[in-house]
């Protein structure tokens, strides 16, 4: 809890298959109370996977809850208990194929801080081998496209890409991609 805040009451509006609603009643810091609804979910993955050509792979497909056809980086829920590398690993798999030598860690964000309580863990894979993907029903439409990084980056800022872990991952890795390029007495200090 947050210095000085405390929670007077705490209720569930509405348990689902992979959310819960919640609506507690909080005493500020400066005394004042305030209700907040939010949602509780499993943390999230997305992974970055990064071909020895400078090229990611992106999965496109229908998204209900938006309406729309998206371009993201394979990935999705946590499974209750599993580690966020471990969801990373079989997202990837089952989405795209792809397996990878390495996966580290680019950040852990907040997918929508003030109104979900749950988390966004950001991967970038290297050392890529394909193979079958093993997708569920829901991702029948699913189809998996490589694009050059520096294209992924334009397609962020111009629009094509909207998913919020999709495009983080994307500019962190482009960030990395060019630090990483820039000679040491180049870099800014």
């Amino acid at each position: 809890m947050i210095g000085g805040w405390s929670t007077v009451a705490s209720t569930v509006q509405y348990t689902g298959l992979r959310v819960v609603v919640r609506r507690d009643s909080v005493r500020r810091a400066d005394q004042s109370l305030g209700t907040y609804e939010y949602t509780e979910s499993v943390d999230g993955v997305r992974v970055v996977a990064l071909n020895d050509r400078g090229r990611i792979a992106l999965v496109e497909e229908a998204v209900y809850a938006c309406g729309q056809r998206l371009l993201m980086c394979p990935g999705g829920g946590c499974e209750p208990g599993e580690d966020p590398l471990a969801a990373a690993r079989r997202e990837l798999a089952e989405e795209a194929g792809i397996h990878a030598a390495e996966i580290e860690l680019l950040t852990t964000m907040w997918r929508m801080p003030a109104g979900a309580r749950t988390r966004e863990h950001l991967y970038l894979a290297r050392g890529l081998s394909v193979g079958e993907h093993h997708r569920d029903p829901s991702e029948a439409d699913m189809e998996l496209h490589w694009f050059p990084l520096e294209k992924a980056v334009a397609m962020c800022t111009a629009g094509r890409i909207v998913e919020a872990g999709t495009l983080a991952a994307v500019l962190l890795t482009a960030q990395r991609a060019d630090i990483q390029a820039t000679p040491s007495a180049d870099r800014p200090s």
